[in-house]
C-alpha cells in the first residue's frame, strides 16, 4: 500500500514536472534579441562565470574572505549534484524527443541542474556576506535557472533541486 501511495506521489509530481515544463519552455522562434538575453543568463551559471566570480573575488581584499567562502559553497554544491545526477540518471528533456532545445546539454542527465546549482551557491554565499548584493545576484540565480527550462535543457524540478543543494550547502556552510 505505502509503496503504491509512493509510486502515485512520484507519478503526480513527474507528470507536474512536465506540465511546467511545457508552459514554461520558450518556442524556438523566440525574436533574437530575447533568446541572446536568455543564452547568456544561462552561462552566468556555467564554470567560466561561477569560478571566475569566486577566483577574481579572491583578489580583492575586501571580498577574499568571502570569495574563499563562495568557492567553497561552490565545490561542495557542484559535489553534491554531480553524485545526484549520476545517480538518478534522469534523461534530459531532449534526449526523450520532449522538445526541441535551443542550447547544448554539457552532458546528458538532467537532475538536478547543476548551472542552477552553481548560480545559487555563489549569489547565496555572497549575499550572506554582503546583504546589499543578495538584491542583485538572488534574482539574477533564478533567472539562470530558469534559463535552463525556458532553453529546454531542465525540467522544473531539475532546477529546484539544484537551487536547493545550493542554499543548503551555504546555510551549512555559513553555520560551520
Amino acid at each position: 500500500m505505502l509503496l503504491r501511495m509512493n509510486g502515485s506521489l512520484i507519478t503526480r509530481l513527474l507528470r507536474r514536472d512536465l506540465f511546467w515544463y511545457y508552459r514554461l519552455r520558450l518556442s524556438p522562434d523566440i525574436p533574437q534579441f530575447w533568446r541572446q538575453f536568455w543564452l547568456t543568463m544561462t552561462h552566468l551559471g556555467g564554470a567560466r562565470v561561477t569560478v571566475a566570480v569566486c577566483i577574481g573575488g579572491l583578489f580583492i581584499p575586501r571580498t577574499r574572505f568571502a570569495a574563499a567562502h563562495t568557492s567553497v559553497a561552490l565545490l561542495v554544491a557542484f559535489l553534491i549534484s554531480q553524485i545526484i545526477k549520476r545517480s538518478v540518471s534522469r534523461a534530459r528533456p531532449e534526449d526523450s524527443a520532449r522538445g526541441t532545445t535551443m542550447i547544448d546539454a554539457p552532458d546528458r542527465f538532467s537532475f538536478p541542474s547543476g548551472h542552477s546549482a552553481a548560480a545559487m551557491a555563489v549569489a547565496a554565499m555572497y549575499a550572506l556576506t554582503f546583504p546589499s548584493l543578495g538584491i542583485w545576484l538572488l534574482p539574477i540565480a533564478v533567472l539562470v535557472g530558469y534559463s535552463r527550462v525556458a532553453l529546454g535543457v531542465h525540467y522544473p524540478l531539475d532546477v529546484v533541486a539544484g537551487q536547493a543543494i545550493a542554499l543548503l550547502t551555504a546555510g551549512l556552510l555559513r553555520l560551520w
